[in-house]
């Protein structure tokens, strides 16, 4: 459980007393490789810190998974918008192997957001990191070569090539696998 103080602390410090009283909302989840942690057209009710393997969000289009992010040790998972809004989700959520989270139902985050001191706080700097990020992601998916979103998926995430399939990578860097496996051979 303390993985989950650690996340929430890089945005806000609770107390002793409010941690204590937060933290029975939190619940384990385990899955097997291929268990769908979240599905596409369901309303996501739970959100997570992630504390052993690593989830793979995506879009289903025509057979085809678009891949948008990986969430892994210590880093948030779930599928944020269909949770933020309670809305029927656009993404699905997989699990790339054995994996673990610790997770939270939308109605207690709700109750902590209104009682806890400083989780009212800690949502608003949640949602406004995850907006930066998808900014920052759609401005290089639009306007990088392929070779400089490798190199700066290289300088931020370099280690998820020992734990997510190349193919899987290269989906989320909008890219063949074939030019993936150029780049990475070129880099090495």
């Amino acid at each position: 459980m303390h993985q989950v103080r650690a996340a929430i602390s890089r945005y806000v410090e609770l107390s002793d007393r409010a941690w204590s009283a937060f933290e029975p909302k939190w619940k384990r989840f385990e899955f097997q490789k291929g268990e769908l942690v979240s599905q596409a057209g369901r309303t996501e009710d739970r959100f997570g810190v992630m504390v052993e393997g690593v989830h793979k969000l995506y879009h289903l289009h025509e057979g085809v998974e678009h891949i948008v992010g990986f969430s892994y040790d210590g880093s948030w998972t779930g599928v944020y918008d269909s949770f933020v809004a309670q809305r029927p989700a656009r993404f699905e959520l997989v699990s790339l192997g054995s994996s673990a989270a610790y997770m939270i139902g939308y109605r207690d985050l709700q109750e902590a957001y209104d009682h806890v001191p400083g989780m009212d706080r800690f949502g608003r700097l949640i949602l406004e990191e995850l907006l930066l990020g998808r900014a920052t992601r759609e401005i290089e998916q639009l306007s990088l070569s392929a070779e400089d979103r490798f190199l700066r998926f290289m300088e931020r995430s370099a280690h998820l090539l020992q734990l997510v399939p190349q193919k899987d990578i290269a989906s989320y860097l909008r890219m063949t696998p074939e030019t993936f496996s150029r780049l990475r051979a070129k880099a090495v």
